[in-house]
C-alpha cells in the first residue's frame, strides 16, 4: 500500500501537487489532464469532475507514524471493504477550516454508468472549509495516481454500495484504513466526524439513496443526503423521456404523459415502438412514433454495464412485443429484456425509500435542481417529483428544494467578483411542496450563468453543514449560520 499526500509529514508518501480547474474558477490549459477514459476529447462529465494533477513526486520511506497531512493537502489511503478488498479512498483538505472546532467531512460519490474512471474531483468542497472524500468503485483505477481498487465492479450492485459503505463508516471514524489509521489521526485539519454528509450528482444518486436505505444502520451519524438532479427509475436513467441533443436542443418524448404521474412510474405509451438502423445510427437504436410521421429515436448514451446500452424494462419488453426485435436478431450491445428485468431493480430508488425511514431516521435531504436539468428536459421533472415523495412521503424526513437564497447570496458573493442578480432564484422553506408541479421548472435555480449555477451544489452542501453544526433545522433561514471561510 501507498499513501499519497501534499504537505506530509513521516510518511510514505507520493506528492500531489493539485490544481483546481473547474469552469467556475478557470485554469490554464498547459496542465489539464481531464481525459480519465483517454478516448481523446474531455466530455461533459470529465469536465464535471475535473481536477488535474501537475506532478507525482516519489518521496522515500519515512517512520512508521501516522502521516499526519497539513491543511490544504490531499491522501490517497485504502481501507478494507470485505469481501471485496482494498478500496482507494481519497481525502483532500482545506487550508481554512469552516468551524473553529475543525472541518465538516462531504462524501462526493462518483458516477457509476459512466466510463470515466479515476478520482472524481470536481466538487471542491474544501473551498467551503469542508474535508472532501472520494473514491474508485470496485475494480475502478487512477492512472494520475496509479491507485486501482480491488473486487468486481458491478455497476452500482451490491459490490459498489459495500464499498460506499464502508468509505461512509471511514469518514465517520468507525473504521480506519489498512493501516490502522483513523481520520482524526491522518489529518492537521480536525474531521468532524460527526458533522458526515453525502454529495451525489446525477445517477450517482441512484447508489447513494440505496446505500443509506440498506446499510444505513450500519453507519450511524450520517447527518445529510445532498442529491443534484438525481434519476429515480429505468425510464428515466435511459431517456425514455426525452434528452439533449449536442447543441443542447431539448428532444422531447410526444408520448409521455405528465398527466399519468406515479410516485414510483411514468406514463409513456410504447405502442408505437420501432427499431431504426442505417447510415445514421449503425448500431441501431429504438423510436417511438412513425418513421413517416412524428417519431422520438431514443439517444445512444443511455447507461451501459457489462459492456451493454440499458434501455428501460418497457422499452425494452416492446421492441420484443411489437416484433421490431427478435432473439435472433437481438443486438449483442444490448440488454436482452430477461437482463433488464434482473439488473434494473437495484439500480433505481424506488424500493429504498420506505427503508429510509427506519435505516436512517436522522438522516436531512436537500434536492438540488436547476430550471434547466443538466440531462433531463421535461418541465415537470418528474424524477425531482419522485425524489421528494419518496423522502418526504414514503421516509419521513426533513426535505428542502434548493438552498436557502441567504446561503445562495452569501457564497455567490465569496466566489464571484462584482454584484449578482439573484432575481430569478425561486425559494421553498423546508417540507414545503411544489403547489403545481407542472411547471416544476420555475422553481429550479437559473442554469444560465454556468458560474454562478455551479456554485448551487456547493451552497447547498454548506447550508446542510453548518444546519448540522448549529442544530438548526428551521424550514428557512434569514442569514447564514457561518460564513464562507476567505
Amino acid at each position: 500500500m501507498r499513501i499519497i499526500n501534499k504537505g506530509f509529514r513521516n510518511s510514505v508518501a507520493v506528492l500531489l501537487a493539485v490544481a483546481l480547474c473547474l469552469p467556475l474558477f478557470g485554469c490554464g490549459s498547459a496542465n489539464i489532464d481531464c481525459d480519465f477514459n483517454r478516448d481523446g476529447k474531455v466530455d461533459f462529465f470529465e469536465r464535471i469532475f475535473c481536477t488535474p494533477l501537475q506532478a507525482v513526486i516519489e518521496q522515500p520511506s519515512g517512520a512508521g507514524e501516522a502521516p499526519i497531512v497539513a491543511s490544504g493537502g490531499t491522501l490517497v489511503t485504502y481501507i478494507e471493504s470485505p469481501p471485496l478488498g482494498e478500496i482507494a479512498v481519497l481525502v483532500r483538505t482545506p487550508l481554512i477550516q469552516r468551524y473553529p472546532e475543525g472541518a465538516p467531512v462531504v462524501i462526493h460519490v462518483p458516477p457509476f454508468y459512466t466510463p470515466v474512471t479515476g478520482f472524481h474531483q470536481g466538487f471542491d468542497t474544501t473551498r467551503l472549509g469542508a474535508i472532501y472524500v472520494s473514491f474508485l468503485w470496485p475494480g475502478k483505477d487512477d492512472v494520475r495516481t496509479g491507485t486501482r481498487s480491488q473486487g468486481e465492479n458491478d455497476y452500482g450492485g451490491h459490490n459498489c454500495l459495500a464499498a460506499l459503505r464502508d468509505v461512509i463508516r471511514f469518514a465517520l471514524g468507525l473504521i480506519n484504513d489498512v493501516n490502522g489509521y483513523s481520520m482524526d489521526q491522518l489529518f492537521e485539519t480536525k474531521a468532524l466526524t460527526n458533522n458526515v454528509g453525502v454529495f451525489a450528482f446525477s445517477h450517482a444518486g441512484i447508489a447513494a439513496t440505496n446505500v443509506l436505505a440498506q446499510h444505513g444502520a450500519e453507519m450511524p451519524g450520517i447527518r445529510y443526503f445532498v442529491g443534484h438532479e438525481n434519476p429515480t427509475i429505468d425510464a428515466i436513467s435511459s431517456f425514455d423521456l426525452g434528452y439533449y441533443d449536442d447543441n443542447r436542443k431539448p428532444v422531447l418524448n410526444p408520448y409521455y404523459n405528465p398527466g399519468g404521474y406515479s410516485s414510483k412510474s411514468v406514463d409513456i405509451d410504447y405502442s408505437k415502438v420501432g427499431w431504426k438502423r442505417d447510415e445514421q445510427y449503425p448500431q441501431g437504436r429504438p423510436y417511438i412514433g412513425t418513421l413517416v410521421g412524428a417519431h422520438y429515436v431514443l439517444p445512444d448514451n443511455v447507461p451501459q454495464m457489462w459492456g451493454k446500452r440499458y434501455y428501460s424494462i418497457a422499452l425494452t419488453q416492446a421492441l420484443l412485443d411489437s416484433g421490431a426485435l427478435t432473439s435472433g436478431n437481438w443486438p449483442r450491445d444490448m440488454a436482452t429484456p430477461e437482463e433488464t428485468r434482473k439488473n434494473w431493480p437495484m439500480r433505481t430508488t424506488m424500493d429504498a425509500y420506505p427503508l429510509l425511514r427506519s435505516s436512517t431516521p436522522q438522516l436531512k435531504v436537500m434536492l438540488v435542481f436547476a430550471d434547466e436539468d443538466h440531462l433531463q428536459p421535461q418541465a415537470d421533472k418528474p424524477h425531482i417529483h419522485q425524489a421528494y415523495d419518496g423522502f418526504r412521503e414514503a421516509a419521513g424526513l426533513w426535505l428542502r428544494l434548493n438552498p436557502d437564497l441567504a446561503y445562495v447570496s452569501n457564497v455567490v458573493a465569496r466566489f464571484v467578483r462584482g454584484s449578482v442578480d439573484l432575481s430569478d432564484f425561486s425559494e421553498l422553506p423546508a417540507n414545503v411542496e411544489l403547489s403545481n408541479w407542472t411547471n416544476a421548472s420555475d422553481w429550479g435555480y437559473p442554469y444560465l450563468p454556468r458560474p454562478i449555477a455551479l456554485l448551487v451544489p456547493l451552497t447547498a452542501v454548506a447550508e446542510m453543514a453548518d444546519r448540522v453544526q448549529a442544530g438548526n433545522w428551521r424550514p428557512n433561514l434569514n442569514d447564514v449560520l457561518f460564513q464562507t471561510p476567505r
